[in-house]
């Protein structure tokens, strides 16, 4: 896993250098930098989960280092807001309920089956479907890098996502095992 994060990690890098290259607005630049500082924030933090640190304080190196990438994606969507291109702006809105989504799974983790399991699921599944309805749009009209780069942040995403179903999962089994005694 390890080695494929590293090449995800890469490709955002490479991405951000792309936009900065081929693309005449800095602020679609600014917006990919400001979401490679939250998904390696995100990555952090969900490992810590992993390792049994129950989140209850904010960090704040990483809270100031996420805060920054909050700072660039809100410039971009008021840059989006302005120029009313409304798939950036509709795909800006998804990205951040669903960086909402994935800070309530870091603060209030929920046991894998419970109730609250069921409804973050079926919330954070309506809003992924979204992401793919955006990229498949970018795709029809025929912009590439968008279709790309919209494909590679669902993929770093799933990612994320795979770490929290692992916290979920350790907390299923460390709420069976209280009721065993």
């Amino acid at each position: 896993m390890l080695v494929f994060k590293t090449i995800l990690y890469a490709l955002l890098v490479a991405n951000v250098g792309t936009f900065l290259i081929v693309d005449p607005e800095p602020h679609r630049a600014i917006d990919q930098l400001g979401w490679l500082l939250l998904l390696g924030v995100f990555e952090y933090e969900t490992r810590l989960l992993r390792r049994g640190a129950v989140q209850t304080v904010l960090r704040p190196a990483p809270l100031a280092v996420e805060l920054t990438g909050y700072a660039c994606a809100l410039y971009a969507l008021a840059h989006y807001i302005a120029q009313r291109d409304s798939i950036e702006i509709a795909n800006s809105v998804t990205w951040l309920a669903i960086s909402v989504m994935i800070w309530i799974d870091i603060l209030a983790p929920v046991e894998g089956g419970s109730r609250g399991f069921r409804w973050r699921s079926a919330a954070k599944s309506l809003l992924y479907t979204l992401t793919f309805v955006w990229a498949a749009i970018w795709g029809w009209r025929g912009s590439l890098l968008d279709f790309f780069d919209a494909g590679l942040w669902i993929l770093c995403f799933f990612v994320i996502e795979l770490n929290i179903l692992r916290l979920e999962g350790l907390t299923s089994r460390v709420a069976a095992a209280a009721q065993r005694g």
